[in-house]
């Protein structure tokens, strides 16, 4: 049996909805290093980097499509979301040693110290072996004939949800740094003191033949699939998919912000939230009409996705087997509970009300009612679809239970009438039976007769059936005969 394949125009469309897979380590700095462009080429197709030459697609349409089938899984499932970050560019031995001294919290809390796992394998411990590490880095980084000197390291960090089991996490981010750091100085720290397990990484910024290279948006992705493709070899669910693929789920404000909230204090971006909803200034009304300019963009990629999705639904039902039939369920539950991208005005309004932020002259603003009313009109319609959903099964029901009094009253029609060709035939004791029964003309008639009642009550059971399933037609007749009525007065 031949494995399902989607189209190749829809297989094109998911792959540009997912994000192509397998690619970016960061645009390189070529100045000064402009000798090394081959063999920086040959890095940029390393260990974990896929066929960069092919867009990281797979060689066949069968495997594309079953990576592509793969990732709309688990955005169906809403599997967990990898996060991966960028905290700082650290610049300076100094500095350097400080990232080591935090991430392993050596002298800087009275928190237990977390040994500090090296790219050679070693674990350091103390602050001295953390400042001549941080030393050599520097020295390696001054390296070379560049006019301009660059960042000694890059901090990052790797985190779950909670409830993640932490070790599987450093696990997996180990492996990460050992395939795709290979090239590079590395160093690594798990931390549990959070409800979500993370693991600190800190890189050299310049690798072992004296590259240098700058992180950007692949670089970011490419650690995002890397990190939920290891935790999925240790048995976790994770998926790394991109915010359009979700339908762009709405994002909460940063936690510097929360903390200033918790305080009781106004937090800057909440004051700069206000001002642009007054739109007294130009520099208010400039922004707000940049954001509306983004968010009509954003509706329209929401908008393609959805289209693209139900295409696949169209596809998986259409081409494939059980398998495919249960993803197109489980898509389709997903598509239909995509949330609808907020206006600019409302998603203002609505970070200040969940931050408790929202000035009291905008709390009946008609964006902001709008927004809640949309959000009710959802939960309506979903509770009338399931109730819809449980009268469909009711009335199939019923309709299995009056076939089953039919076939249960031709039942026992038949037997009655069996009974009486078994008379007819003598297989009764003729002493016990009367005179008028033993007659062949009286038999005849019993015969006819019972025949006549079998065919009796299969018509009365058949009418009795057409006239409750025209009932019931009626009544659904009648709950649209409004609507359309309404359509009519419209019309004129």
């Amino acid at each position: 049996m031949n494995p399902f394949e989607f189209s190749e125009r829809l297989l094109d469309d998911l792959e540009r909805v997912q994000g192509a897979s397998g690619r970016g380590r960061g645009r390189v700095d070529h100045a000064g290093n402009q000798r090394l462009g081959k063999a920086l080429f040959a890095h940029l197709h390393g260990p974990g980097m896929g066929d960069a030459g092919k867009g990281g697609r797979s060689s066949s349409r069968a495997e594309r499509s079953q990576a592509a089938a793969k990732s709309l899984s688990r955005v169906a499932q809403k599997a967990p979301q990898v996060v991966f970050k960028i905290t700082s560019r650290v610049h300076g031995a100094a500095n350097t040693v400080s990232s080591f001294t935090y991430v392993s919290r050596v002298s800087v809390s009275e928190k237990d110290d977390i040994p500090l796992l090296t790219s050679e394998g070693k674990e350091l411990t103390s602050a001295t072996e953390m400042l001549a590490l941080a030393r050599d880095w520097q020295a390696h980084a001054d390296a070379g004939n560049d006019r301009r000197k660059g960042a000694t390291a890059l901090a990052m960090v790797y985190s779950m949800p909670p409830g993640t089991d932490p070790e599987k996490v450093r696990e997996a981010v180990i492996n990460l740094a050992e395939e795709d750091f290979a090239d590079r100085r590395w160093v690594a720290a798990l931390h549990t003191d959070e409800a979500h397990p993370h693991v600190h990484v800190v890189i050299a910024m310049r690798d072992n033949a004296g590259r240098r290279f700058n992180p950007d948006r692949q670089f970011i992705q490419h650690n995002r699939e890397r990190f939920a493709e290891k935790l999925r070899e240790l048995g976790i669910e994770a998926d790394a998919s991109r915010s359009v693929a979700r339908g762009y789920p709405p994002k909460g404000d940063k936690l510097p912000v929360q903390k200033v909230r918790e305080r009781g204090a106004e937090a800057t971006v909440d004051a700069a939230r206000v001002a642009t909803l007054d739109g007294k200034d130009q520099p208010s009304q400039a922004y707000m009409a940049k954001r509306e300019r983004a968010v009509s963009k954003t509706v329209a990629n929401a908008e393609a996705v959805k289209e693209t999705y139900r295409k696949a639904i169209d596809e998986l039902r259409s081409h494939g087997g059980a398998e495919q039939s249960e993803l197109a369920k489980s898509l389709e539950k997903f598509v239909s509970e995509m949330p609808e991208p907020r206006s600019a005005r409302a998603d203002i309004l609505e970070r200040l009300r969940e931050g408790n932020a929202l000035p009291e002259r905008f709390e009946k603003d008609p964006e902001l009612e709008r927004l809640k009313a949309r959000v009710q009109s959802r939960s309506d319609e979903a509770k009338e679809a399931a109730l819809a959903r449980l009268l469909k099964s009711r009335e199939r029901l019923q309709g299995v239970g009056k076939a089953d009094k039919i076939e249960e009253a031709k039942a026992a029609a038949l037997e009655r009438l069996k009974a009486s060709r078994a008379r007819l035939q003598g297989q009764g004791d003729p002493n016990n039976s009367p005179a008028s029964e033993r007659d062949p003309k009286v038999q005849r008639d019993q015969a006819d007769a019972a025949t006549r009642a079998l065919n009796k009550t299969i018509e009365d059971q058949q009418r009795q059936h057409d006239r409750d399933r025209a009932r019931e037609q009626e009544r659904e007749r009648d709950k649209d005969r409004p609507r359309d009525r309404g359509r009519d007065d419209r019309s004129r």
